[in-house]
């Protein structure tokens, strides 16, 4: 399989949620099918908030804005945030936010008010502006979500997740940990027999609130909580391929990549990523694209996972 390729046909989906979600579970599923190899599917509904519209007006003059709030509304334009912020401190403001270190316009994060992210470079026109006009119309949306599910799922010893929606284009958030996963299932399937892989359509947004990401993950845990708490090991694997990979066994960062009701259970789980530094500078933008992603990377990422399953990575 050519990870790249694959990375660039999920990429070009563009924001994969609703049916661009469910478009790329296709495409896993063709792999997954045409190499015959098993799968499950666990199928659940959830709400997502589309936008219906972002107007940002300053001075007369309209200003690109993308919806960043799960509400409709006026925006007070004196709030004003960097979306670097956590969103548990804003998570009841909203307004408009922007992220310091991203050129595009970056939705790291969302809120439970009207919001608006912009572009960093547009914040002294928005602070010096006489007259600001912003609302949004945003729409709670059902959607189906699917998780894909490849290996044991009776008694796994060790149970890896990837996410493969997206805000925006994400190409390392997260085609990247997705083809991974995907390419060490395929190159590897005959030593499967005591892992569960499980492919992640509703990591990004819900309306869970506080945590409005991982929905997905603790739909599985729902379901799945006997085998997971049975289990030795869970892996998580999220944004590579822009660095060297790096295992996070820290709590806060655990809580982040997989935000589940059981914590106990992240005493026995890692988070496998790439530059997170690096990652920040493009976060849930469209300057997640294909080119940043490096196949020395993916392939040391690739052995990394392999290592902690305990299995030989195939040539």
């Amino acid at each position: 399989m050519n990870k790249i390729e694959l990375i660039k046909k999920l990429s070009n989906l563009g924001e994969r949620q609703k049916n661009q979600a469910l478009k790329a579970a296709e495409m896993i599923k063709r792999i997954l099918y045409k190499s015959g190899i098993p799968f499950s599917l666990n199928k659940f509904f959830t709400y997502i908030p589309v936008e219906k519209s972002a107007f940002l007006e300053i001075n007369g003059k309209k200003l690109k804005a993308k919806n960043s709030g799960f509400v409709s509304g006026k925006i007070n334009p004196v709030d004003i945030s960097s979306s670097l912020i956590s969103s548990r401190f804003l998570i009841d403001k909203g307004g408009i936010n922007f992220n310091p270190l991203c050129r595009g316009i970056s939705k790291s994060n969302f809120y439970f008010a009207p919001s608006l992210a912009v572009k960093a470079k547009d914040l002294r026109k928005i602070i010096e502006a006489k007259k600001i006009k912003a609302k949004v119309k945003v729409k709670k949306q059902r959607v189906i979500s699917e998780q894909i599910l490849v290996g044991n799922k009776i008694n796994p010893k060790i149970i890896i997740f990837s996410h493969y929606d997206s805000i925006d284009t994400g190409a390392i958030d997260n085609a990247s940990g997705t083809v991974v996963a995907l390419n060490l299932v395929l190159k590897n399937f005959l030593h499967l027999s005591n892992l569960l892989f499980v492919f992640d359509g509703n990591e990004e947004l819900s309306y869970d609130y506080p945590i409005y990401w991982g929905h997905g993950y603790r739909m599985f845990e729902n379901k799945y909580k006997k085998i997971m708490k049975n289990c030795k090991k869970l892996i998580v694997i999220d944004s590579v391929g822009n660095g060297k990979p790096v295992i996070f066994t820290d709590k806060k960062i655990l809580n982040l990549a997989f935000p589940i009701k059981n914590k106990q259970l992240l005493k026995k789980t890692i988070t496998i990523s790439g530059d997170i530094d690096k990652l920040m500078k493009i976060y849930h933008s469209n300057l997640d694209i294909p080119s940043l992603v490096k196949k020395e990377y993916l392939e040391l990422t690739e052995k990394l996972v392999s290592i902690n399953l305990q299995i030989p990575l195939e040539v």
